[in-house]
């Protein structure tokens, strides 16, 4: 069997496939394919007008197409939606896609020339791709937008979400705190987040592909965990004795994982939904679209109704680190804010935007912070049993209080946290990773915090990470340093990171810093 592959031309979104059953590698389909675009500008753009002209009168096939020889526009196209196919696979080595929306070149899913730029003959493809020759960066070009369609109805969608009659409301309007106000636990749990978008934005920007939409609420999953202050997600690994931060194991519920990639309506019924802290929250792959705000905004608004909640905020957050807050009060009027971003602004105090804080906001500890500008004041609704106070808890000192809070296990904290609201106060003041309680950050590291073990309380320095173990997904990781080995690292630098490379290569973490 020959080498396997495919052509397209995409055009409106839509793909014109051909399949190539032999000879697909770079050096023969591919260099030929790149050869039929004009490098002369006059004659490009009369190119280009020929093929858009050539698709826009084309009547697809039902069936695959076999590409005739080396005659790319015969005999036919088959039409394709989903762009899964330009992604090797199988049996499939080799894809390439002229692509007439962002006039590029791409192949195989993931590399893209410029097409009114294409690089020359020589090297060619075949020095690229299977000689390693490093690609011109002015040949390189960039897509802008590969998401498929919606494949549900946007116009029936788009009706149903007009009738809300919603209010859009800024953020400031949502009861977010400033920079300066924000807590320990808040600022720990920012910096987590932007370590997570700075990790994964690679691998998200991608989720137009299949392959990783089918992985975003596990993306999603971790940075709202990471973006809930004062929880521990990080726990011990009860089968050994090292310090494992895993979500491997973690509470995001089981079939939101397959689902959130659907463009159907989400079930009521199922765990698409779920609450944290009082908020309704679900996960989407973008909002991007005003037809996906649409959607999303009206199905959780029908949610909440059919749930039977008078008064209730929800969360939607996208596999493309953007949220959307939506309220529905007691006299039925629904209320949502803009699309926004969770990403780091630089332009902001601590780079945090606006849709972080509001985010770090909604998951706060109930009671704990400012309460939207529009809601009339009252207790704010919890799915968590209240807690009442204890007579005797509350007769001890702060300070007591928070000594025996430091020496707990995870478990035991976890309790303390139902015992009366003055311990629970200590107990969210204190950040928890694994078994080690947060006391602050070491300056000039980064996620690099002064910590505490229950075990013997001597104060230690610990540095947190991501890691991929083999077979597995990414997981948190924590590594503690003495003072001496963190004064090897240069300021500023993600110690974790550094950490995890060494440990990867040398399976000593250490290793060059004693």
């Amino acid at each position: 069997m020959g080498t396997r592959g495919y052509f397209a031309y995409r055009y409106k979104k839509k793909y014109y496939r051909q399949y190539l059953p032999c000879d697909a590698y770079p050096s023969h389909y591919g260099q030929q394919l790149a050869n039929a675009v004009p490098r002369d500008p006059i004659a490009f753009k009369d190119w280009v007008a020929a093929k858009t002209k050539m698709l826009d009168n084309i009547k697809p096939s039902e069936k695959e197409v076999s590409i005739s020889h080396e005659q790319s526009d015969s005999p036919g196209y088959r039409l394709c939606a989903d762009l899964s196919f330009t992604f090797i696979s199988g049996i499939i080595e080799w894809t390439y896609v002229i692509d007439l929306d962002n006039l590029i070149f791409t192949v195989n899913g993931l590399t893209h020339f410029k097409l009114d730029n294409m690089p020359p003959n020589e090297p060619g493809l075949e020095g690229y791709f299977e000689n390693e020759v490093p690609i011109p960066r002015r040949n390189i070009g960039s897509a802008l937008d590969l998401w498929p369609l919606p494949t549900f109805d946007v116009q029936e969608r788009q009706h149903a979400y007009e009738a809300l009659d919603s209010i859009v409301t800024p953020a400031i309007e949502w009861g977010i705190s400033t920079w300066d106000k924000l807590t320990f636990p808040q600022k720990f749990s920012i910096e987590l987040v932007h370590f997570l978008i700075r990790k994964t934005s690679h691998e998200v920007a991608l989720a137009y592909a299949p392959f990783i939409r089918q992985q975003i609420n596990q993306y999603s999953w971790d940075v709202l965990c990471a973006a809930t202050p004062s929880i521990p997600l990080i726990y011990n690994n009860k089968n050994g004795s090292e310090a494992i931060i895993s979500n491997e194991d973690g509470l995001a519920p089981y079939v939101m994982y397959f689902n959130a990639s659907s463009d159907e309506f989400k079930s009521f019924k199922g765990n698409e939904y779920f609450w944290i802290r009082g908020r309704l929250v679900t996960f989407c792959v973008r909002l991007g679209d005003p037809a996906y705000v649409a959607s999303e905004v009206e199905q959780m608004v029908r949610k909440m109704e059919h749930d039977g909640h008078a008064e209730c905020i929800g969360i939607i957050l996208s596999s493309q680190y953007e949220i959307i807050a939506v309220a529905v009060d007691p006299t039925r009027k629904v209320r949502h804010t803009p699309v926004l971003s969770i990403r780091p602004n630089r332009d902001m105090p601590g780079k945090t935007s606006e849709g972080l804080l509001l985010l770090l906001q909604l998951l706060s500890p109930p009671l704990t912070g400012p309460q939207p500008s529009w809601r009339a004041p009252r207790p704010i609704q919890c799915t968590q049993s209240p807690i009442t106070q204890n007579d005797q808890w509350s007769r001890l000192p702060p300070e007591i209080i928070q000594e025996i809070v430091r020496y707990v296990d995870t478990e035991t904290y976890l309790s303390l946290c139902q015992v009366s609201n003055s311990v629970r106060s200590v107990c969210l003041a204190q950040p928890r990773v694994g078994e080690y309680t947060i006391l602050g950050p070491m300056p000039g590291h980064k996620l690099t915090f002064a910590a505490r073990c229950p075990g013997d309380g001597i104060p230690t320095i610990l540095s947190l990470g991501w890691v991929y173990p083999p077979f597995k997904k990414g997981r948190w990781k924590a590594w503690e340093l003495s003072p001496e080995q963190l004064a090897k690292f240069k300021e500023g630098d993600y110690v974790g990171d550094k950490l995890a490379i060494a440990e990867r290569k040398f399976n000593d973490p250490y290793r060059g810093l004693d």
